[in-house]
C-alpha cells in the first residue's frame, strides 16, 4: 500500500512494539526483514504506521526472527500503553483527569515490579510442567519398549524415532534398570546399557549429554553390585561420578542423590558402613522428597547389617510417612518386614507380631512368590521365639522346601538351620540329623562354596554324634550368611533395598 500525499502516519501499537524490541536487540530494519522475507523498507513502513497493523500471527512470525517468544509482543505493547498513559498531555487537564493519569502511572510501575518478581516464578513453573510432560512421555515410550521382544529392536526404535531421544528417556531407562535389579539382574543390565546407548542421540550441549552419561553409568554400576562383582562396581561408580561431574551446571531436573544412594548400597555390601551412612545422609539432603523413603529404607538396612537394630528401627519409623505418601506396595512390604526383623532382634515380640501381620497382608496383595516365602520364614522364626513350636516347625519346613524349589540354596540352608535350632530346643536329635543330611544334599546339588559346605559338614557330624547345639546351629548360619554375601549375586536375597 503506497503513501498518500500529505498523510501523517500514526504508528500502530503492534508496529511500535516490534520497533521497540528490534531496537532493544540492536537489529536494523534490513536485519529483521531478511529472515522473514521482507525488505527493510517494508519493516520501516510497518513500524511507522504507513502500512496497516500486522495481524497477531504476522507479528509473532516477525518476533520469531528475533528469537523472542510471543509473550514478548504482549509485554512490549503493555509497556507502550503505560508510556502513553504516563506521558504529560499537550492540553491542561482537569483535576480528575490528572488523578486518573497518576493512577495509570502508579499502576504501570506496580505492574512492572510485579512482572519482574513473577517472571522467574512463572518460568520455573512452566519448566516444571515441561519436565513433567517429558517424563510422562518417556514413561509411555518405555512401556512400548517393554513389549518389544529383543534388545536389538529396542535400540533400533531409539535410533530411528526422535521421541525416544530425550533426557527423560535416559532417566526412565536407568530407573527401569534399578527396578529390575531387585529381581532379574540380567534384565537390569539390558536396561542400563540401553540408557547409555540413548545418550548420544539426546539433543543439546555436551554438558547435558555428559550428565546423562553419568546417570546411565550409575545404573550400570548398580548392576555390577547386584551381580556381586564389587571391584567392577567400585570402578564403575568412579567412572559414573566423573561423567556426572563433567556435566555439572546443566539445568535438567536429575536427582544427584540417586547415584549416592546406589553407591551407599555398594559400601554396605563391602561392609564399609560409615561410608555408606555418610553417602545416604548426603543423598537425603539433596534428593527430592519422593525419594526420601527409599533412602531411609537403605539406611535402615545398613544399620541392621552393622548390628544396630535400635537405630534401624528409628530409620524405618522416619521412612514410614514418606513410603506411605509415595504408596509403592513393595516399599511398604520392605518397611514392615524389616521393622519385624529388627523388633525380633530386640525380643520385642508383641510389636513384631503386629507388624508381621500387616506385612503378610501386603505380601498377599503383591503376590510375589519370594516375598510370600520370606514372610512365612519370618513367621516361623517369630513363632519359635514365642514358644509356638509346632507352628514354627511347620512354617520353617515349608520355607525350606520352597527355597530349594526356587534354587536358593544358601537361604534354604539358613531356613533349615532355623528349623534345626527349634528341633534342638525340643531335644529332637534324630530330626536334626535328618535335616542336616537334607541341607548337605542341597549344597552338593548346587555346588556351594567350599567354606560353607565345610561349616555345614561340621554341624552334620555333630548331629550324628548327638552333640549339635543351638549355638552351633547359629554359628554355622553366620558362616553361611557371610559366604553368601561374598560369593553370590543378590538375586532374591534379603528384603532390603
Amino acid at each position: 500500500m503506497g503513501r498518500k500525499a500529505g498523510r501523517t502516519p500514526t504508528p500502530t501499537p503492534r508496529g511500535t512494539a516490534i520497533r521497540r524490541l528490534r531496537q532493544e536487540l540492536g537489529w536494523s530494519e534490513d536485519d529483521l526483514g531478511r529472515p522473514v522475507g521482507l525488505s527493510g523498507g517494508v519493516i520501516h513502513n510497518l513500524e511507522k504506521g504507513w502500512r496497516k497493523e500486522p495481524t497477531r500471527e504476522e507479528a509473532e512470525a516477525i518476533l520469531a526472527a528475533l528469537e523472542l517468544p510471543p509473550a514478548a509482543l504482549d509485554m512490549s505493547e503493555a509497556f507502550g500503553a503505560w508510556v502513553r498513559a504516563a506521558a504529560p498531555p499537550a492540553a491542561p487537564m482537569t483535576p480528575e483527569e490528572e488523578d486518573a493519569r497518576r493512577c495509570a502511572v502508579t499502576a504501570g510501575l506496580v505492574g512492572l515490579h510485579v512482572a519482574r518478581a513473577l517472571a522467574p516464578v512463572l518460568e520455573c513453573r512452566l519448566r516444571e510442567k515441561r519436565f513433567a510432560r517429558d517424563r510422562q512421555r518417556a514413561e509411555e515410550r518405555c512401556g512400548y519398549l517393554r513389549q518389544l521382544p529383543s534388545v536389538e529392536e529396542r535400540r533400533m526404535r531409539i535410533q530411528k524415532v526422535e521421541d525416544y531421544q530425550t533426557w527423560a528417556m535416559v532417566e526412565r531407562l536407568a530407573l527401569e534398570s534399578e527396578r529390575a535389579a531387585a529381581d532379574t539382574p540380567a534384565r537390569a543390565i539390558e536396561w542400563a546399557e540401553l540408557a547409555l546407548f540413548t545418550v548420544p542421540f539426546v539433543p543439546g550441549s555436551d554438558s547435558r549429554r555428559k550428565r546423562l552419561e553419568g546417570l546411565a553409568r550409575f545404573s550400570l554400576a548398580n548392576v555390577r553390585r547386584v551381580g556381586n562383582d564389587l571391584d567392577a562396581a567400585d570402578a564403575a561408580f568412579q567412572k559414573a561420578r566423573a561423567s556426572w561431574e563433567a556435566g555439572e551446571g546443566d539445568d535438567l531436573p536429575l536427582d544427584e542423590g540417586w547415584g549416592l544412594d546406589l553407591e551407599a548400597s555398594l559400601r554396605r555390601e563391602q561392609r564399609r558402613f560409615p561410608e555408606a551412612l555418610d553417602l545416604l545422609a548426603r543423598a537425603l539432603e539433596i534428593s527430592p522428597e519422593e525419594r526420601a523413603g527409599r533412602i531411609l529404607l537403605n539406611k535402615a538396612a545398613t544399620l541392621e547389617q552393622s548390628g544396630d537394630a535400635e537405630a534401624a528401627i528409628e530409620a524405618l519409623q522416619q521412612a514410614r510417612p514418606h513410603v506411605a505418601e509415595v504408596g509403592n506396595p513393595r516399599d511398604v512390604w520392605v518397611l514392615l518386614f524389616n521393622l519385624t526383623v529388627n523388633l525380633l532382634h530386640l525380643s520385642r515380640l508383641s510389636e513384631a507380631e503386629d507388624h508381621l501381620s500387616d506385612a503378610r497382608e501386603v505380601a498377599i496383595r503383591l503376590g510375589n512368590e519370594l516375598d510370600l516365602t520370606r514372610t512365612l520364614w519370618l513367621e516361623g522364626r517369630l513363632d519359635a521365639a514365642l514358644g509356638r513350636t509346632t507352628k514354627a516347625m511347620a512354617a520353617l519346613e515349608q520355607v525350606f522346601d520352597e527355597l530349594v524349589a526356587l534354587a536358593l540354596p544358601y537361604d534354604a540352608a539358613l531356613a533349615g538351620l532355623d528349623l534345626a535350632a527349634v528341633h534342638l530346643e525340643q531335644e529332637q536329635t534324630r530330626e536334626v540329623l535328618a535335616l542336616a543330611v537334607r541341607i548337605e544334599a542341597v549344597f552338593r546339588t548346587f555346588r556351594i562354596e567350599r567354606e560353607a559346605l565345610a561349616a555345614l559338614r561340621v554341624f552334620c557330624e555333630a548331629a550324628r554324634q548327638e552333640e549339635a547345639t543351638v549355638e552351633l546351629a547359629r554359628r554355622t548360619a553366620e558362616v553361611i550368611e557371610r559366604v553368601q554375601r561374598e560369593a553370590l549375586p543378590r538375586e532374591g536375597r534379603g528384603a532390603g533395598t
